[in-house]
């Protein structure tokens, strides 16, 4: 589950064999928002991109980013609750980052006092003086 949000709906768009001025006409947004969100520039998907998306048959689940199942049962959610979904990932990712932030800083200071640890994080030798 490594492609990016925008990688998502642009492979959903394609999966359905759309171009962005068929997609655009079909839900009637302009092109620049279609390209804001395919390339990961706006701040949250467009509801109506992501409504028009799930209708065709496309997994809600795999455009949020929680499952790689492109195709899935159609999910009739209001935008309310697509926001709370997508304002929770957001919550989740700074939480990684944050996470992942502290991780690096005992792997440097691990590193600075010259202690060899295994993956499990057992010491394998002594420091050194």
């Amino acid at each position: 589950m490594s492609k990016s949000i925008g990688l998502r709906y642009k492979t959903a768009r394609e999966h359905l064999k759309l171009n962005k001025n068929v997609l655009k006409k079909r839900i009637n947004v302009d092109y620049t928002t279609i390209n804001r969100i395919e390339n990961d520039k706006a701040d949250s998907p467009n509801w109506k991109y992501t409504k028009y998306l799930v209708e065709q048959g496309i997994n809600y689940f795999y455009l949020i980013g929680v499952s790689d199942q492109i195709e899935g049962q159609v999910i009739d959610h209001s935008r309310e609750e697509h926001e709370a979904v997508l304002n929770r990932l957001a919550e989740l990712e700074t939480a990684h980052q944050e996470l992942q932030g502290k991780y690096n800083y005992l792997v440097e200071f691990v590193q600075l006092l010259k202690i060899e640890v295994d993956e499990n994080g057992n010491v394998m030798q002594k420091p050194k003086k």
